[in-house]
């Protein structure tokens, strides 16, 4: 909602701008830039994955997709001349939750921004004249946590984004799995109840409905207007959405109601994540996305559930953690991509840009 205030009053106005202070004249860098349904985040990152200049501005997708693309063009803009020489950067990486061809460089479907096949790539590159790659959101925070962060170490990693739905990306044998379509990693749809409540898919009962922000504020919601008691309902009786953050919120200070949907968030969590072990027995699994910022009030719930309901010996090896950037994942993630595809990292003299 206040992405959709700053689009009406000030076209769009800054919302946060940090960083820009250990920046080296010699350095290699490139832009990495999280496109998402409410704002997007830009970066400045260096080649250890550090990002030294950042920039949150609200999406505004009403204003169409050549209106966000100026955003975007101006963030980027903005982002770079913290770099001072621009001959240090190398190129962009561009992340978007949806349906991509990441060869063309095109965005087939994006539901949350009302986009069909809008070739960003190429508009990009004309205007920026720097080298771009595209890639889905969820897949190149798993490149990123693969590249710079939890999972540097191992060859088989799933990272599972927990927001507004649930998206994921898979690393299996050290390479980005994308699948026969190249779109692998829609795992916010499996169903994990058949008889449960209805998803924006039109079937029922899949994991995003069941586990997802979305589906934590409309459990809350219900709950609420079946009378139970909670501080939650000050909310309510004020008019306002309940949304997962004031669940959350209000779990960690005690709330039952708060905590009982939050625990209930953490089983079918947990419930996915195992059939997902079972199937892809990775080494570890990384919890990103917003709802994953309240690792605390998750994570014991959900490392029970996949040692009780997956299959050994993966359930008792896996080890699941938190996102390294609870808020920048998708920036870095980008700027992996970037690197790599550029020829640019290497671990321990072994060229990542042949892994994606």
């Amino acid at each position: 909602m206040g992405g959709e205030r700053d689009c009406k009053t000030n076209q769009g106005a800054l919302i946060t701008s940090k960083g820009g202070t250990n920046i080296s004249e010699k350095g290699s860098y490139v832009l990495g830039v999280d496109l998402g349904g409410t704002k997007i985040a830009f970066g400045l990152v260096d080649q250890a994955g550090q990002v030294v200049k950042d920039l949150i501005v609200p999406t505004c997708p009403g204003e169409g997709a050549m209106g966000v693309i100026q955003r975007i063009i101006a963030g980027l803009r903005q982002v770079a001349a913290a770099a001072g020489d621009r001959q240090g950067i190398k190129g962009i990486g561009i992340v978007v939750p949806g349906v991509l061809d990441v060869d063309s460089g095109r965005v087939v479907l994006a539901s949350n921004l009302n986009w069909r096949d809008v070739p960003i790539s190429a508009i990009l590159e004309k205007e920026l004249n720097l080298p771009l790659f595209l890639e889905n959101d969820a897949r190149a925070a798993a490149w990123g946590e693969k590249c710079f962060g939890q999972g540097r170490r191992v060859e088989d990693l799933l990272y599972i984004a927990i927001g507004t739905g649930i998206g994921g990306g898979l690393i299996l044998g050290g390479r980005i799995y994308r699948g026969h379509h190249g779109n692998a990693g829609e795992i916010g749809h499996m169903v994990i109840d058949p008889e449960g409540p209805l998803c924006g898919c039109g079937n029922r009962g899949c994991w995003e409905a069941l586990a997802s922000g979305r589906a934590i504020a409309n459990r809350a919601a219900a709950l609420l207007a079946a009378g139970r008691p909670s501080s939650l309902g000050a909310l309510a009786g004020r008019g306002e959405e309940v949304t997962a953050l004031h669940v959350a919120t209000a779990a960690a200070a005690g709330d039952e109601l708060a905590l009982e949907v939050m625990g209930e968030a953490a089983r079918y969590i947990g419930l996915g994540i195992a059939s997902l072990v079972t199937i892809f027995d990775p080494e570890l699994v990384v919890l990103g996305g917003g709802v994953s910022r309240n690792g605390s009030l998750l994570l014991a719930t959900v490392t029970r559930v996949v040692r009780q309901r997956a299959l050994p010996p993966a359930a008792g090896d896996v080890q699941i953690v938190l996102s390294t950037w609870p808020e920048m994942a998708g920036v870095v993630g980008a700027a992996a991509v970037a690197f790599s595809r550029l020829g640019l990292l290497d671990e321990g003299g072994k060229a990542l840009c042949r892994a994606c």
